[in-house]
């Protein structure tokens, strides 16, 4: 789910450790009909970046069509861990491979360990051996890529032991030594068979799972283990995986067996973690119903706008099957979840987008009417114990992430009346935003990055329906577009959006 590299400027603001985001607006104060009365102030606000390793243990929702896109599990998963764009992979440069133990020509007998040194410009993936030019017989994926080799399963004489390294971009490089075999009596030389009974290949798993392997052998199992992407988390038969641990994508789960003549079997699966695989969204064209338009002044509120008052609105007014909106039942207050994740007294400070929706999934949020909004109180108001107990009734269970050019996914989502959050990088010509404006290139000057709330899609515009929260005086009436490629290419703020579970 490409390009996501910004212009000069946007890679310079991500770059820095703390990066604070100006998001404000001046707008005139503006009356509306059962929506917030805010005064305008001049103050600095912003959006905090969200934490890496955080962000990675969200679940993922992407479209059918992006997974497909993928070039490979590993390219996909790593792309997920690190946040890095997906595209075909320019590395062109092989391993380098060498067996280090035994030594060529050496007499061997037994179950031997063949080691290596292999390294490669980005990373060894793993290292296979064969023998005497045959199919693989054991592959090792961890440094120091050693595999056990029952020279038992070969007659005496001389043998040729070949290593290959492979990287993820399927570049290999080969060595080879010969040594002699003298073994005085065969020995046991059939490997243990090992099945991973759960979970299945190919299954999605979310939360706490039973990882059940099992294995026998015609003599005897001497040891068993249980890795994930290569690292071994258990030496039992079970292990409970989980997997809030890891990075939503695809992970491999290995089960291994060994006898006590060295002779090993394994059996590997592909799950997906944390990520829900949508449909392609069935219309051309929605656009959401949702609260009326606010004008956050001159704090720094646009995150808690975008997440608690927009989206956490419009969630609640279609899971009630509600008819309107009201500032005491469906419409939520932006004051009481600003004044309280935002990183400090400071009114210009901001907050990052996932820190506000787990405060949410944790606390929840009250409604408008309980707490109003106001940009003249100096953003220190707290709320009452009142207050609080009303937000726990306005928790989430959870929200996921999206990767932003993630087309299908986003409309797909949209589609099922649930806004996506974003981020852009907002230019002068979409800060004086007019009726009619469809946001299509950067007037190159003004970046701004800003946080608003994806409201609707329109094929015929080729285009996302944005809610802002910087008045009615804005754009159409608070609302605007911004061009799909545009926004894919150069119009977004980071790797991700997010939406309400």
């Amino acid at each position: 789910m490409k390009n996501f590299y910004l212009s000069k400027v946007l890679v310079l603001l991500i770059s820095t450790t703390v990066l604070l985001i100006a998001c404000q607006k001046e707008q005139p104060a503006v009356s509306q009909n059962e929506s917030p009365t805010i005064t305008l102030q001049d103050k600095v606000g912003g959006v905090i970046p969200d934490d890496e390793l955080a962000v990675s243990k969200v679940p993922l929702i992407m479209s059918a069509e992006f997974y497909a896109r993928s070039l490979s599990p590993e390219s996909f998963s790593s792309f997920l861990a690190k946040g890095r764009p997906l595209k075909p992979s320019l590395d062109v440069t092989a391993p380098s491979v060498s067996i280090t133990s035994p030594a060529n020509g050496a007499s061997v007998a037994g179950t031997i360990n063949i080691t290596v040194n292999a390294s490669d410009n980005v990373g060894v993936k793993s290292v296979s051996l064969s023998i005497d030019g045959g199919s693989s017989v054991t592959t090792s994926s961890a440094a120091p890529f050693t595999n056990a080799w029952n020279s038992g399963t070969v007659a005496n004489g001389t043998h040729t032991l070949t290593v290959t390294a492979s990287d993820a971009a399927g570049n290999k490089t080969s060595s080879s030594i010969q040594v002699s075999v003298n073994n005085v009596a065969p020995g046991d030389i059939i490997s243990p068979t090992v099945t991973v009974v759960s979970p299945t290949d190919q299954s999605s798993v979310t939360g706490t799972v039973t990882v059940n392997m099992s294995a026998t052998d015609n003599v005897a199992v001497s040891s068993v283990s249980i890795s994930i992407d290569n690292t071994i988390v258990s030496t039992t038969t079970s292990y409970s995986w989980n997997t809030s641990n890891y990075a939503a994508g695809t992970h491999i789960v290995m089960a291994t067996a060994k006898d006590a003549a060295g002779n090993q079997g394994t059996k590997s699966v592909t799950v997906t973690v944390n990520t829900v695989i949508v449909p392609p969204p069935t219309s051309t064209g929605v656009q959401l119903i949702m609260p009326s338009v606010g004008n956050q002044g001159g704090e720094g509120s646009c995150v808690a706008f975008s997440v608690g008052y927009a989206t956490r609105s419009a969630e609640q007014y279609y899971r009630t099957n509600s008819t309107s909106y009201s500032n005491s039942l469906n419409i939520f207050s932006p004051e009481f979840l600003y004044n309280q994740v935002k990183l400090n007294s400071d009114c210009g400070s901001g907050t990052s987008i996932v820190t506000a929706l787990d405060f949410i999934v944790a606390k929840g949020i009250c409604t408008f009417q309980s707490m109003p909004y106001t940009s003249s109180n100096g953003c220190s108001l707290l709320p009452t114990s009142t207050q609080t107990a009303e937000a726990l009734n306005y928790r989430i269970t959870g929200y996921s992430k999206i990767i932003n050019t993630d087309r299908g996914a986003i409309k797909s989502i949209i589609s099922q009346n649930h806004p996506v959050i974003i981020i852009v990088l907002a230019d002068y010509s979409f800060q004086n935003a007019t009726s009619g404006f469809i946001w299509k290139t950067f007037s190159g000057s003004g970046n701004l990055p800003h946080s608003i709330a994806i409201c609707g899609y329109d094929d015929s515009k080729n285009a996302y329906k944005v809610m802002n929260s910087w008045g009615t005086a804005w754009g159409d009436a608070g609302y605007s577009w911004i061009d799909y490629s545009f926004f894919e290419t150069g119009g977004k703020v980071g790797t991700y959006c997010y939406v309400i579970n």
